[in-house]
């Protein structure tokens, strides 16, 4: 809407300028082809090459009936500036270069003949219609480069979401990997019990003996199925399959090098509440040692109660910033995110106020 209202102000201006010119009472025919040449750039951002061809032929008609130059023809400059900006091929822009340089030519020769200023027009005409021409060709440049400039950032957007969206299924099936022992020792232990039932049952209990049977038989059929799901998450290296746990953590921190300070108990915890609660703890030590600097401490705080297990990992580095190269939270913050979530719980994650870094995450635990 507003460019249309610009066009139509254009044309106006167009339009007062053959009302002001000197002489304004002229043949019918000659106003017709000057009105004509002002009502034609109306449409001159949707058919730029057709507008320019209809005000050439109309100034040439114009110079024709009476040659002179007149105000009015500053709607040729108007419909050239329109190709070169306009038009998305800039052969076009060069045409109506072209063709504007005749314009002025002939213009030129129309004085010579009313008043034999041939050069002085020629020269002024000329360097106007360059001036026109370059600022049109400046102005596309900057549109061009700026439409550049905004896909590149869409692209670059539509990377990032498609990044983050393969991080968080590679984390889901590292998740995975790493419950797959928990959930089949789990599964032997109710099929190992189940048998074993059967075995003490007094003969004549047949009902029980099939119940035992079919709990047993289920849960190998739900072990051999896990499994099979398994060996399609797994990669080309098999994970190390060594159950680790919070007690592994002084280990973890003594073998990096890192300042480590470890207050309160976790308490009891499942073996897969207490594999999310480590790797909340490993990562935490990993992201301060990658960017909270040299003899940074980092601060890992268990809180037990009301069914949850909280744990607070603060370091008091100077480094603020854990994303990664492309701005957005790195993979460790999702994998976090991702293992807490499974669980129910909340995670949050950001710089401190008086500095370094602080990791919050809440996990349900089961009761003992």
């Amino acid at each position: 809407m507003r460019a249309r209202l610009f066009d139509i102000g254009v044309t106006a201006c167009v339009l007062a300028l053959l009302y002001l010119e000197r002489g304004f009472a002229r043949p019918p025919l000659l106003a017709a082809i000057l009105v004509a040449m002002a009502l034609a750039l109306l449409f001159r951002r949707a058919f730029p090459v057709t507008v320019a061809l209809v005000v050439c032929g109309l100034a040439v008609a114009q110079l024709a009936v009476r040659p002179a130059v007149r105000m009015v023809d500053v709607a040729a400059l108007i419909a050239m500036y329109s190709v070169v900006k306009y038009q998305p091929r800039l052969v076009w822009g060069i045409v109506a270069g072209a063709g504007a340089g005749i314009g002025v030519l002939l213009a030129a020769f129309a004085e010579q003949h009313n008043s034999g200023n041939f050069w002085t027009v020629f020269a002024v005409l000329g360097a106007i219609t360059v001036a026109a021409w370059v600022t049109a060709f400046s102005v596309r440049t900057r549109l061009l480069y700026v439409a550049s400039l905004e896909e590149r950032a869409a692209t670059l957007q539509r990377e990032r979401d498609h990044l983050a969206r393969l991080t968080a299924a590679d984390e889901r099936a590292a998740i995975a990997r790493e419950l797959h022992d928990v959930i089949a020792h789990g599964l032997s232990v109710m099929i190992v019990q189940a048998d074993g039932a059967a075995y003490t049952l007094d003969p004549s209990a047949t009902q029980a003996r099939q119940a035992l049977d079919t709990i047993a038989a289920t849960g190998r059929d739900a072990l051999t199925d896990m499994r099979r799901v398994l060996a399609l998450l797994r990669g080309p290296v098999e994970a190390d399959r060594r159950r680790v746990g919070l007690a592994d953590v002084a280990e973890l921190a003594a073998a990096s090098g890192l300042n480590l300070r470890v207050e309160g108990e976790a308490g009891p915890l499942g073996a897969a509440e207490e594999l999310t609660a480590y790797r909340i703890v490993q990562e935490s030590m990993t992201n301060t040692l990658r960017h909270a600097g040299a003899g940074a401490t980092l601060t890992v705080r268990l809180q037990r109660g009301d069914g949850r297990l909280t744990i607070t990992a603060t370091d008091d580095g100077t480094g603020s910033d854990r994303s990664d190269a492309s701005g957005e939270p790195g993979h460790g913050l999702v994998g976090m995110r991702e293992r807490v979530t499974m669980h129910g719980g909340t995670f949050a994650a950001g710089p401190r106020s008086g500095g370094g870094w602080e990791v919050r995450a809440v996990i349900p635990v089961r009761t003992a």
